[in-house]
């Protein structure tokens, strides 16, 4: 397998396209479906990727500057649809992210992430000693902010997200993992080209 240095060198869609081939081949250890013979694979290859003009708008539309990592991801592939081509360990927990398009993404903020809520707002659910076992300096107490943008999702209750509103010791744009029930928001890397180059130093 290529070192470290070398992943780096390769760049995102060489990444992803390394993904991709080790999903196909490798779907049953992360419990998916066979991408080849449900379709999922050759539905993703016929996806186009974002123009230009629809990256700035949505970068408008939220008052962001999306990562050049990100922008060159989603000019590859505006979303993946069934196709997983994220697969994460967060926390010692193996999980397989589709990739949301632009859309999906704006439509998911309508009802997710579209509010400021600390984790001290839910003191049914959090109690003061769990508040304190999940803090990291690296991103704020809240469970929901408008300022995380959801981009990737595993069964409709995981979301990777980008943190442009980061805590003391985080990195603008990195990326944290909400994770539902129990609920918890987790580290997961400094920004999204590091996440794939882990993905793919992992494989």
């Amino acid at each position: 397998m290529e070192t470290y240095k070398e992943i780096s060198a390769m760049g995102m869609i060489d990444n992803i396209k390394l993904i991709e081939k080790y999903i196909c081949e490798n779907f049953d250890e992360w419990d998916l479906d066979d991408p080849i013979e449900e379709e999922y694979y050759d539905e993703y290859l016929e996806l186009e990727g974002a123009s230009d003009e629809e990256l700035s708008k949505f970068e408008e539309s939220f008052g962001i500057s999306l990562p050049d990592g990100f922008k060159e991801l989603y000019k590859y592939k505006n979303g993946s649809k069934y196709m997983s081509i994220l697969p994460c360990n967060i926390d010692e927990r193996d999980m397989c992210f589709n990739l949301m398009s632009l859309s999906e993404i704006e439509n998911c903020k309508s009802y997710f992430q579209n509010k400021n809520a600390l984790l001290t707002d839910f003191p049914e659910y959090f109690s003061d000693e769990e508040i304190e076992e999940m803090r990291d300096t690296r991103i704020k107490p809240y469970l929901f902010n408008e300022k995380w943008i959801p981009f990737a999702q595993y069964c409709d209750s995981c979301y990777l997200m980008l943190d442009f509103d980061p805590d003391e010791d985080g990195d603008l744009a990195q990326v944290i993992c909400y994770i539902h029930d129990p609920d918890e928001i987790i580290y997961a890397s400094k920004d999204i080209t590091e996440l794939v180059e882990s993905i793919v130093g992992s494989l």
